[in-house]
């Protein structure tokens, strides 16, 4: 995702001292997107998804507590075997994507 982001002329960046311990975040205009990657298999895919998901709201929430516009984003390899979890994602305000969709959620 880093790549991407670079190559979309957007500066990606670590957790500042007071921020939670996310993955990456970006800003673009007024917003900060931060995000979540996980490496999935067949065998834990479920379990790595329940894990970021609550992982990226919680540093959606405190980036809000900060008064700043946050967008949570869920990153992985590959489009989920379930599909709820778009839709579950969707209804959170949460982007879920992977490297197909990517570029579509950079701004």
């Amino acid at each position: 995702m880093q790549d991407a982001l670079k190559a979309a002329g957007i500066t990606p960046r670590s957790p500042r001292a007071d921020e939670p311990n996310f993955d990456l975040a970006w800003q673009h205009d007024d917003v900060i997107f931060v995000a979540e990657i996980k490496s999935i298999t067949p065998r834990n895919e479920e379990r790595q998804l329940r894990l970021g998901l609550g992982q990226v709201l919680r540093y959606r929430n405190r980036i809000g507590a900060r008064r700043q516009t946050a967008r949570a984003v869920l990153g992985r390899r590959h489009a989920p075997t379930d599909s709820t979890w778009s839709t579950l994602c969707e209804e959170l305000g949460l982007v879920l994507t992977y490297p197909d969709r990517f570029p579509g959620v950079l701004k």
